[in-house]
């Protein structure tokens, strides 16, 4: 315990601008190695590499590979933006609804939750902070409800863990708390926060309870590991980094072998005789004719040659080497989670394919995330928001996600007409009045 206690002390010291928190992590190589294979270490085959443990903490590694590789980007963004595409529903009146909705647009929510989730994903971990006006002094207490006035949430204030956030070593102890047992405070970097945060210190970084803010981790980690990584998660580049590799060493070489699909042999019975043994002036003069027949090709192929020459062509085949593509391009769809289909774009393959059922997996993965990740921050969030709103929070305001599978017309016919089934038999019944009725049809887009 005192072993951890001393790393979070030095991990909670503040660093300068832009350099990453400075935390206790160690470096160890890791990997698979077998001596007698000569696979992996110090390994001459070519298929042969390393990797090392916290690769998370290499963050120009990670920016470069987010900036320069389109598949990390895309890897990176694509579940970032599939989590938030359909956004979620809450059980409020109608009129309610589209008053959270104007604010979230003026606030431009979706995107920087989006964004949050973006950099947790890339780096390992990011924060939003909840910026309410007038609590600029008071950002290390907890969030009080009571003490939001209305008009006063001002948006999210994203910073990604490598440059503007650094957890404290203090940790949260409340039980009932859903942040127990990780940072009670987070230093954040304001120096860019805006014109809000005029009355703020003049440090370039200020205390804020973790009541004020919305984490979001990258995967998650072995409690051990986690305590190493400052309470943050792994970067998701950092699991598929061997085979991303292995994916860009391969398209490389056969984009390389484009260039030698046709190789040429020139036959000179005297030309290693003269290169081996000849002058100096000779070698020059055999290379001298060699670019001069080079520049006699013609358009049709001509080749002009000495009576004791011969010219020859050697086709390369490519058979096989789009099996063995996309051999890779499963394996680096199977380790980022992402269908083929959508990862690199490509149509089905096989008689009758539709990835229909890759889709529906992706699908219940990105579900499994939104609830991990989407639901914690929105539940923080938004009695934030209503506050602001309303000067209270509503009874009920169970949250879900709209299905990022396509609904066909004839399921969401069938859907709209089983709804509308029964709330025609809980009004039969007495259950809810013909307004209530009305607003349901709305809600559900029926009316």
């Amino acid at each position: 315990m005192s072993r951890n206690r001393s790393r979070n002390r030095a991990a909670n010291r503040t660093p300068p601008r832009g350099e990453p928190p400075a935390g206790n992590r160690t470096a160890a190589r890791d990997g698979y190695v077998n001596p007698l294979a000569k696979l992996g270490g110090a390994s001459a085959l070519m298929a042969s590499g390393s990797f090392e443990r916290s690769f998370t903490a290499a963050p120009a590694l990670l920016t470069s590979l987010y900036r320069e590789s389109w598949l990390a980007k895309r890897i990176i963004d694509m579940p970032s933006e599939d989590m938030t595409r359909c956004w979620y529903t809450l059980s409020l009146p109608p009129e309610e609804a589209e008053e959270l909705k104007r604010l979230e647009a003026k606030h431009e929510i979706r995107r920087e939750i989006t964004n949050g989730i973006r950099w947790a994903r890339l780096y390992g971990g990011a924060c939003a902070l909840m910026v309410i006006d007038g609590h600029e002094n008071i950002l290390d207490t907890p969030l009080d409800p009571v003490t939001i006035m209305p008009g006063s949430f001002c948006g999210l204030l994203i910073r990604d863990r490598i440059s503007g956030v650094s957890p404290s070593g203090e940790l949260e102890t409340d039980l009932n708390d859903p942040d127990f047992g990780y940072p009670l405070y987070y230093d954040l970097q304001l120096d860019d926060a805006g014109p809000g945060f005029s009355g703020s210190p003049s440090s370039s970084f200020l205390r804020v309870h973790h009541s004020r803010i919305l984490r979001f981790t990258g995967r998650d980690l072995p409690r051990s590991e986690e305590i190493g990584e400052e309470y943050w998660g792994a970067s998701e580049l950092e699991h598929i980094w061997e085979e991303l590799q292995k994916r860009n060493a391969t398209s490389a070489n056969i984009a390389q072998l484009v260039f030698q699909a046709n190789i040429t042999t020139l036959r000179m019975s005297d030309f290693g005789e003269v290169l081996a043994s000849g002058t100096e002036k000779q070698k020059m003069d055999v290379l001298s004719a060699l670019e001069r027949e080079n520049e006699l090709r013609t358009s049709f192929g001509l080749q002009l040659l000495s009576s004791g020459d011969t010219f020859e062509n050697h086709p390369y085949s490519f058979s096989g080497l789009s099996q063995v593509y996309e051999a890779f391009m499963l394996d680096m769809a199977g380790a980022a989670g992402i269908p083929a289909t959508r990862l690199f774009g490509r149509s089905p393959q096989g008689m009758n394919a539709t990835g229909e059922g890759d889709m529906k997996n992706y699908c219940d993965l990105i579900a499994q995330m939104q609830e991990n990740h989407l639901r914690p921050a929105l539940e923080k969030l938004l009695p934030v928001m209503a506050m602001s709103l309303w000067g209270s929070v509503p009874e009920r305001m169970d949250i879900s996600f709209p299905s990022l599978m396509p609904v066909s017309p004839l399921e969401e016919a069938e859907v709209r007409a089983r709804r509308v089934s029964v709330l025609t038999e809980a009004l039969s019944a007495g259950l809810m009045t013909p307004a209530e009725a009305r607003d349901k049809l709305k809600e559900y887009g029926i009316l």
